[in-house]
């Protein structure tokens, strides 16, 4: 494209950068986005009064938005400026590297930018869109700073000709309210017309308790929508980071470390062999379950979870969607 016409490639990459980040962030205003793609505010008003001209883009109080045909305009010019900037061929490789049904990855590393957790979220949200079976579906979902993202990209669309119920996939995990599994599930529900059921229970409870607390009629209803999930979405995080933010006793993140524990997944700890080395006791989900399942996406993004990702495809879950971003992407790749 360059040799035909000069810098076209690298005006088609930005303004797409600039649809983007409108797309994330809106509605925004220039200033914001100036400092956001680290151009000058004449710059940003330069491209916005072009595409406010062609209809693209509309300014308003609160700042600008997309159209919806800039939302189009969006999601044709992605597959182009993924080849041009490498990303189809990173999905490739990524893919047959770690022997994924499919892989999506996003610019950037949302360990340095938190707004790509975002991208990622809609990401995940079209290919749920494009994934999901007509029907009847419950989705198991996984609890997050992630998942919250994935959350708030979802809309009704999603639920066209779909009759969908979200339960968490796993019983307590010591998270936030607002990011708790059950919190991100009532939100998903919310935000696509569908039914959601919830699963109250206590973190680290012993394997004793939990036996009894699931003859509880309430919670037995639940782990039994859990069970006949036929979808599942969730995230892989770092070992010691997910032990901290639990707040995992002091004798269960020394057996981690000296496990070599890289990676967590369903309460599941494992190594860097993809090996499980300690099991938080929980009701609900196991990595196991995956394999019955329709549709299996997984979210993670950042440059520390690298080493949690690549291990736990060693395991091997069930044939699973990977969506991403380059700073994981390119760790694993460089290896």
């Amino acid at each position: 494209m360059n040799a035909v016409v000069p810098k076209m490639t690298q005006k088609l990459i930005g303004r797409y950068s600039l649809l983007l980040t409108i797309n994330v962030m809106q509605p925004v205003g220039r200033r914001l986005l100036a400092d956001k793609l680290n151009m000058t505010e004449r710059s940003v008003r330069t491209d916005l009064d072009l595409l406010v001209a062609n209809g693209l883009v509309a300014m308003g109080v609160n700042g600008v938005c997309l159209t919806d045909d800039g939302q189009r305009a969006l999601t044709n010019l992605q597959p182009l400026v993924d080849d041009i900037t490498g990303l189809r061929k990173k999905e490739r490789l990524l893919q047959d590297r770690l022997g994924l049904k499919g892989c999506r990855i996003v610019t950037g590393d949302s360990d340095q930018q938190s707004d790509i957790k975002r991208t990622m979220g809609q990401i995940t949200a079209t290919l749920l869109r494009d994934q999901l079976p007509s029907g009847d579906s419950i989705l198991a979902v996984m609890g997050g700073t992630t998942m919250a993202a994935v959350a708030e990209t979802l809309t009704e669309d999603l639920a066209e000709n779909r009759q969908l119920t979200f339960v968490p996939a796993r019983g307590g995990m010591g998270e936030s309210p607002e990011i708790q599994a059950n919190t991100v599930c009532a939100k998903m529900a919310t935000a696509t017309n569908s039914r959601y059921q919830a699963l109250y229970l206590p973190e680290l409870t012993s394997a004793a308790t939990y036996s009894t607390l699931s003859q509880e009629p309430m919670i037995a209803r639940t782990l039994t929508t859990i069970s006949h999930a036929n979808v599942a979405i969730h995230c892989v995080g770092d070992a010691m980071a997910m032990a901290k933010r639990r707040q995992m006793p002091t004798d269960v993140t020394d057996t981690l470390r000296e496990r070599n524990a890289v990676g967590e997944a369903f309460g599941d700890f494992f190594d860097g062999n993809g090996e499980i080395v300690y099991r938080v006791p929980r009701l609900g989900l196991s990595i196991s379950d995956l394999d019955r399942m329709d549709l299996v996406i997984a979210v993670a993004g950042g440059h520390t979870k690298a080493d949690a990702v690549e291990a736990y495809f060693k395991i091997p879950p069930a044939a699973t969607y990977l969506v991403t971003d380059e700073g994981l992407a390119d760790k694993i790749l460089k290896k």
